[in-house]
């Protein structure tokens, strides 16, 4: 069970870690997000988060990075807990309202841009599968200085056709998020999926971001979640 300090850290860390794609240190992170405390505390702090694996360090002398159980408990404390941001929800409705004018092409290509992923479009009845933010995606993978590329390259060959196997394991849910190898269309365990169901004119589409690990971030999930709500609340008033 983490303490209301250790959660607050686990916070601030996967969102500092979002922004700089680096390491994180215990005595810049204790002058930046807590100042009444001593770099000795968070140290502690940061040791028992490593020891219950919310954290890693790459070698002896460099700062921590959230491993994949991090991102999960970040999930499920920040994804299902709805009460928790509902004044940046309600911020990002207001912001994102004019979506409902938008063609399904067009919405992809948005939340393309303000996440900053590789958005697949795909469209279940026509068969056809949309993509935006290429160029971004791997400029992001470029930044975390990646020493094996050839996973990431096999996973963009192949997206299309384990796309349309694994399509049943995509809209099983409204709503999921995959991390690392969980994937059931990527393979590399540098990479997070997110993907969600729209209902467009009575038609089930698939929208899906791709992306480093740190795309699963506080503003990512409000963003997405908000798209989600607006876009089949707004095909239900259609009806």
């Amino acid at each position: 069970m983490l303490t209301e300090r250790q959660k607050k850290i686990l916070e601030y860390i996967i969102n500092e870690y979002t922004v700089t794609k680096k390491p994180i240190g215990s005595k810049e992170f204790c002058q930046k997000y807590f100042k009444d405390l001593s770099s000795a505390t968070i140290r502690r702090e940061f040791n028992f988060l490593t020891v219950n694996k919310y954290l890693t360090q790459p070698y002896w002398s460099a700062g921590r990075l959230p491993t994949n159980k991090a991102y999960q408990w970040f999930i499920k404390e920040n994804l299902l807990n709805r009460e928790k941001n509902e004044d940046e929800l309600d911020r990002w409705v207001k912001k994102l309202d004019d979506w409902k004018k938008l063609s399904f092409e067009e919405i992809a290509k948005k939340i393309s841009q303000l996440c900053e992923s590789l958005t697949i479009g795909y469209l279940l009845n026509d068969q056809l599968i949309y993509r935006y933010g290429l160029k971004r995606f791997f400029e992001q993978l470029e930044e975390m200085e990646l020493q094996n590329w050839e996973s990431v390259w096999e996973d963009v060959d192949l997206l299309d056709e384990r796309l349309k196997k694994r399509i049943n394991d995509l809209i099983e849910e409204p709503f999921q998020i995959f991390i690392g190898k969980e994937s059931p269309i990527t393979r590399d365990e540098n990479l997070s999926v997110i993907s969600y169901t729209v209902f467009d004119d009575e038609k089930q589409n698939l929208l899906i971001l791709i992306g480093p690990k740190n795309i699963i971030c506080e503003r990512n999930l409000n963003i997405l979640q908000t798209a989600y709500d607006i876009l089949n609340g707004s095909n239900l008033n259609k009806k």
